[in-house]
């Protein structure tokens, strides 16, 4: 899917979940949980939208084309598989990375094991709490999974944390699209609710962003 394509359907997200229902019927509920799963376990898929499409299917929901409890419990197993690929993937090409680090020709010869040994102490120790925050920031709920799986972290450790921030990352972004769908002075504009969703997204990743200016000042 091009740029151009993906920017076109999350602007218009409202038309083409409109058109899905209409064209595949029930079908329309696996291409939403499809496209949540690609977007969480695909690693080079993390642009498919997410935020934004929990709410809008959330939003027609409100209407009654969607059921909600279908929504949630899909998009929440939709994430937990997706976390689960993504963290196979990571787990197969970290057991790469142990045989072939010492190789020149390596592909992950640029990864120095003083780092591979600090993120995978993070994961362990303090960085499980980090699918909670992750979840909620685009692209960083990909590399999560990810990178726990590429440095060997154990998944009994931090699977309770992953499924905890799947759960709720599906269900307030499915309620929000829900209670907003039955406000009477939203129906018609969706662009605003993607222009809210937009923002609440982008929270988290600001508030980690100065916290850590101010950290460095402070230390500064």
């Amino acid at each position: 899917m091009e740029i151009r394509q993906i920017i076109d359907f999350l602007m218009n997200l409202d038309i083409h979940i409109v058109d899905l229902i209409e064209s595949f019927g029930i079908g329309a509920y696996l291409i939403l949980f499809l496209i949540i799963f690609m977007e969480t376990g695909a690693v080079i898929l993390a642009i498919l939208p997410g935020d934004s499409l929990l709410v809008g299917a959330g939003a027609f929901a409100a209407t009654g084309d969607l059921n909600i409890v279908a929504l949630l419990l899909g998009f929440f197993l939709s994430t937990v598989l997706g976390d689960m690929l993504n963290y196979k993937i990571g787990k197969i090409l970290g057991k790469k990375y142990h045989r072939s680090r010492y190789e020149s020709r390596s592909l992950f010869k640029f990864i120095n094991k003083e780092n591979f040994d600090k993120v995978h102490n993070f994961f362990t120790h303090k960085g499980r709490r980090a699918f909670l925050v992750s979840r909620f920031i685009p692209i960083a709920r990909t590399l999560t999974p990810f990178t726990a799986g590429f440095t060997d972290v154990s998944f009994v450790d931090i699977s309770f944390f992953m499924f905890l921030g799947n759960a709720f990352w599906t269900s307030v972004y499915v309620m929000i699209g829900y209670f907003m769908g039955n406000m009477d002075f939203m129906r018609g504009r969706f662009i605003y609710i993607m222009l809210i969703i937009f923002i609440i997204s982008m929270l988290p990743a600001l508030f980690f962003f100065f916290r850590n200016r101010m950290g460095n000042s402070v230390k500064k």
